[in-house]
């Protein structure tokens, strides 16, 4: 397999933590788990990650907050984004065409052997990306599994929304894909997501499910789930 990055785009407003009165990005606020561990938001993601995995991941943050001493992970720190897709695709933009480029989102945590298999099953196809059953009228969506065809965002296509993690084989590939993405959107007035630019991204797509992860995308979820915020 070629060298892989995990990216874990983080430099949006996080406005529904910002209206419950945090400040601090999201993947960088401190979180008690529901089994006692603490650790930033981001750390929790990361915490069960493989040394050889765990070394190319890149943390993409709103500029204007520095890099905590006690986060190892590097960080690229994003002057403006429109969106998901466009944080992805400035930091994707900078990596070696052949490559390989894990997404994983900042607040949504995945077991270990998951996000394994999602890296593992790029040897075979070109773009791996976990979903599971959801009836969040928020979530992105693949129309069928266990090889979508199609990706939308907020449509209820099918009952199989993504979760969490996608991985790319070429980084080249998803940077032109992004680029598409970006400028469809601009075209037509729409936030740029991440879903939306693996419909241009070439090649074959496997729909992995899993039915095991935590969701911290809210400061409710977070209590939810039995984790506080410190």
């Amino acid at each position: 397999m070629s060298n892989i990055w995990t990216v874990i785009p983080a430099a949006g407003e996080s406005r529904r933590f910002k209206d419950a009165g945090f400040v601090t990005p999201k993947p960088l606020l401190t979180l008690k788990s529901k089994s006692g561990e603490i650790g930033y938001m981001v750390q929790h993601v990361i915490a069960d990650f493989p040394a050889w995995l765990r070394a190319g991941v890149i943390v993409a943050l709103p500029e204007g907050f520095p890099k905590p001493i006690d986060l190892q992970e590097r960080v690229v720190s994003i002057e403006h984004t429109t969106g998901q897709a466009d944080t992805v695709y400035q930091v994707v933009k900078t990596l070696p065409d052949d490559d390989s480029v894990l997404v994983l989102d900042c607040d949504m945590i995945l077991k270990t052997k998951d996000i394994l298999t999602l890296v593992e099953m790029i040897n075979v196809y070109d773009v791996t990306i976990a979903v599971s059953e959801t009836f969040d009228p928020n979530a992105s969506r693949v129309d069928s599994i266990p090889f979508p065809t199609r990706f939308v965002e907020k449509e209820p296509i099918s009952q199989w929304g993504i979760v969490g993690g996608r991985a790319f084989k070429k980084a080249g590939l998803l940077t032109q894909a992004l680029k598409k993405t970006l400028d469809r959107c601009v075209d037509r007035h729409q936030e740029p997501y991440l879903s939306l630019a693996i419909n241009p991204y070439p090649g074959s797509k496997f729909a992995h499910v899993i039915t095991d992860y935590i969701d911290l995308g809210t400061p409710e979820r977070i209590k939810e789930a039995g984790w506080e915020i410190l």
